[in-house]
């Protein structure tokens, strides 16, 4: 089994993070309205990812998949957060980027005034690959 390591999110951090994702929802493709989240580096840095929609469907980029891939551009794959809630083939991504850089990567959920942290393994009780990297 798979140690993932939590690393904690000030709760600061993780509002601001909530402000700049809704404010990103502005730069959505083709219009402004559409998802939007942030990540957070274990560098502490943030980057934001919007979701990038195509005619076809297809070929749509989800937010999370354009944030994750705006980190790594930065040089930062080590995310220890990102905004939520996020469907099932996002919660798919950011496990796998948990898996590789072994850091169990919060999830961040307003919650009315409150903000809710929840490590994306409780998110993936059956996660493919398994925690042992099995298929």
């Amino acid at each position: 089994m798979i140690e993932l390591k939590q690393v904690p999110v000030d709760e600061t951090v993780a509002r601001e993070m909530l402000l700049r994702a809704d404010a990103a929802k502005a730069n959505t493709y083709p219009e402004s309205g559409g998802y939007a989240v942030c990540v957070l580096s274990d560098q502490g840095n943030v980057y934001e990812g919007i979701s990038y929609k195509s005619a076809t469907l297809t070929l749509t980029m989800h937010s999370e998949a354009t944030a994750l891939a705006n980190a790594a551009i930065h040089g930062e794959k080590n995310i220890i957060a990102i905004t939520g809630p996020n469907c099932h083939i996002c919660k798919q991504l950011i496990w796998e980027s948990a898996l590789q850089s072994g850091i169990d990567v919060q999830v961040i959920i307003p919650d009315g005034d409150t903000v809710t942290f929840v490590p994306i393994s409780e998110m993936m009780p059956y996660p493919w690959p398994g925690e042992d990297g099995s298929k």
